[in-house]
């Protein structure tokens, strides 16, 4: 067994402002609580986040280490390369970019996508999209090593900074255990608790320019159906073209905003749905159709970036545009045949992910960049 190891897994980005990057982390936490290692991993933290009620802090491979330096503040800069020099550990992950750039020990640094830097508005202003560039080049820059889940994202991180392709390494995410088709009796449960409809087409995720809702709502508009679309996930109040395009398109009785669903509901939520749909432009991995499909429902993706490699047969892939999105609809709401094809591929395709599996290929880029030094 390779000598035991002292790991500092940097988790102050599991707040609510972080949706995805928290649950990707705690999903590799767990992951790594489940394998057997003998390294010991202090798990750097801000406020409760992660709560130090998850089963992995009773593990004794792991301790909760809290600071009050936030995931992107100006104090981390100082304040923990100087926890760094008291826990002394072999190498420190950052699944974060914005990390101290000095005096941590080997650090590798978990990129998710580059898409302040590829998608037009994805940042809302100038300034953030230099701090964006800043930030991200001083991180790979002294990074001993790169994570990211796709190969989408590793082929975007070689084409725009010019990295080799063995500086990066791609570990798949996955979709957690709870996500897994959901008793009738929950479903309605969970339909009652939101209002919803018997027959509804569920989008998960934010309503950032990226995310194409409005794309959605101009395929939706036409499609002859008696199901609601239902638009859950965090809302940003700076984008308020969907809202204003379901006026535009008289659409109010059709279609559902449903904001602050609690996580504890989602299998349920989408276990319900007659369909998922994620018409999105660009995405680093794509979570919420890989947990959509665990659960057994039929599944409407884009083609583009990295959801083909995620979603695989499992889905439905169509180019993220109106008619497109229109056509495969009207056939996945109007073809029980279909549904049943792609709920049976998507959970057979969503099988083939585990946080485990994470967990032992990250723990493998530890032990390698370890040896390397």
């Amino acid at each position: 067994m390779t000598s035991s190891l002292s790991i500092v897994l940097d988790a102050r980005a599991t707040s609510a402002h972080f949706p995805g990057i928290a649950r990707a982390t705690l999903g590799l936490l767990g992951g790594l609580h489940q394998l057997e290692h003998n390294h010991t991993i202090a798990v750097l933290s801000h406020a409760d986040d992660p709560p130090v009620t998850l089963p992995v802090f009773k593990d004794p491979r792991f301790v909760r280490v809290p600071t009050r330096a936030p995931a992107l503040s100006l104090a981390q800069q100082w304040q923990l390369p100087l926890l760094s020099r008291t826990l002394a550990p072999n190498l420190w992950h950052a699944p974060y970019y914005i990390r101290p750039f000095r005096g941590i020990p080997r650090p590798i640094v978990t990129v998710w996508d580059i898409i302040g830097h590829v998608v037009p508005g994805a940042l809302p202003s100038l300034r953030a999209r230099l701090l964006f560039e800043l930030t991200l080049r001083w991180s790979l820059r002294s990074a001993a090593h790169i994570i990211t889940s796709s190969h989408a994202t590793r082929h975007d991180l070689e084409r725009v900074y010019r990295l080799p392709s063995a500086s990066i390494s791609v570990i798949p995410l996955a979709a957690d255990a709870r996500f897994h088709p959901q008793s009738p009796e929950r479903v309605a449960a969970v339909r009652a608790r939101y209002g919803l409809p018997c027959e509804y087409v569920l989008y998960l995720g934010s309503n950032k320019p990226h995310k194409n809702l409005p794309a959605l709502l101009r395929a939706f508009a036409p499609v002859e159906t008696s199901a609601q679309l239902v638009i859950a996930g965090r809302w940003d109040g700076r984008y308020t073209e969907p809202r204003r395009l379901v006026a535009e398109l008289q659409l109010g009785g059709r279609v559902l905003f449903l904001q602050d669903v609690a996580d504890d509901d989602l299998p349920a939520l989408l276990s319900g749905a007659l369909a998922f749909v994620f018409p999105s432009r660009y995405e680093g991995f794509g979570l919420p159709p890989l947990e959509a499909m665990a659960c057994g429902t039929p599944v409407i993706a884009s083609n583009t970036a990295a959801l083909p490699e995620v979603v695989g047969d499992g889905a439905l892939l169509v180019a993220p545009e109106p008619e497109p999105l229109r056509a495969a609809l009207h056939a996945v709401i109007t073809q029980p045949e279909l549904r049943a094809q792609l709920r049976e591929r998507g959970l057979r395709r969503a099988r083939q992910f585990s946080w485990e599996a994470t967990a032992r290929q990250t723990i493998a880029v530890y032990e390698q960049v370890a040896s390397a030094s």
